[in-house]
């Protein structure tokens, strides 16, 4: 299968799961139902439906995105946003944002706890920590992270605690409407230029030393790629909650199909977590409708299985 029609099938597909997000729920929209809107049915398309439907691609974009440079960056399999724990660190921003009644600063909140988590992983990885090691640290942070929020949460009005509970486990269907038109600006932008910057994380990824030598500032370069993808892990966070594993299946699968180089797998995972995360959470609102599950109980079951998988294949390497 040549490499247009593998690009054709990712097109078919995103314009598939954008059909599916529209269509089924706790109210299931025919095409012919689609042509004769009532005045309910405009209201629970054009409020509900599509806002959702739209969070659900941005943050699993996002989340792809700042998976995909994470690893190339870390020259990690198994780096990505949640098990490095810079979601768990927009969570604690975010409740502390909350209980402060900062809502309209709830991305920045988030921002401040990744950049935080981030700090913490940069000044562990200069003591030579394995590569595991730096993953088991990242997960431990989110235990940390989840532990301090639920102890919050604990303390605070109990008609916070189901929507925000159900939120931390993964859910975009809580998300402050206001988010939603910024977030998919700048994930976009940031996301196309880390896509341009892809030659130079090929390089960081085949050895600092040597991309050094190629005139890289490895250094600058790496600092601005975290803050960029910290600003995109505040900003899903703030639309879905902690959605595990998005960021770490994604890029792989897209590296099996398209290849290994930086500038062709940005984008293409861009789509793909997209893709990824608008069909599980299409799953979560149809599978034992009229209830809905949290999505990250789906897409934490599925990458729970793929990170085993990983492990156990790198676990040749010393701790």
């Amino acid at each position: 299968m040549n490499i247009k029609t593998r690009y054709s099938l990712l097109m078919l597909l995103f314009l598939g799961s954008i059909y599916l997000g529209i269509c089924l729920g706790a109210e299931t929209f025919t095409l012919s139902r689609l042509f004769s809107l009532s005045e309910l049915d405009k209201v629970i398309l054009f409020r509900i439906r599509l806002p959702r439907v739209a969070a659900a691609f941005i943050t699993g974009a996002g989340l792809a995105v700042s998976g995909c440079v994470l690893q190339a960056l870390l020259r990690n399999p198994l780096a990505e946003s949640y098990t490095l724990g810079i979601s768990g660190g927009a969570s604690l921003g975010i409740c502390a944002g909350v209980i402060m009644g900062k809502l309209s600063l709830i991305p920045f909140f988030a921002f401040i706890g990744a950049v935080g988590s981030v700090l913490i992983i940069i000044s562990s990885s200069k003591r030579r920590f394995s590569n595991t090691t730096v993953i088991l640290l990242g997960v431990a942070l989110n235990f940390l992270f989840s532990s301090l929020v639920l102890f919050i949460l604990s303390i605070v009005k109990n008609d916070r605690f189901q929507p925000t509970l159900m939120w931390l486990i993964g859910d975009i269907s809580y998300f402050p409407p206001g988010i939603l038109l910024p977030a998919i600006m700048l994930v976009t932008v940031i996301s196309v230029h880390l896509a341009f910057s892809g030659n130079v994380y090929d390089m960081i990824s085949m050895g600092e030393e040597k991309a050094a030598s190629m005139g890289v500032d490895t250094d600058m370069e790496k600092k601005a790629a975290f803050f960029l993808c910290c600003v995109i892990t505040g900003l899903c966070v703030s639309l879905g909650g902690i959605i595990g594993f998005a960021g770490l299946i994604v890029p792989h699968v897209s590296r099996f199909i398209f290849g290994s180089t930086q500038r062709r797998i940005i984008p293409v995972s861009f789509i793909s977590g997209g893709i990824f995360l608008l069909l599980a959470d299409t799953a979560a609102r149809t599978l034992i409708r009229p209830v809905e599950m949290p999505v990250g109980v789906i897409t934490g079951f599925a990458g729970g299985i793929f990170f085993l998988s990983i492990l156990l294949k790198s676990g040749r390497r010393e701790f």
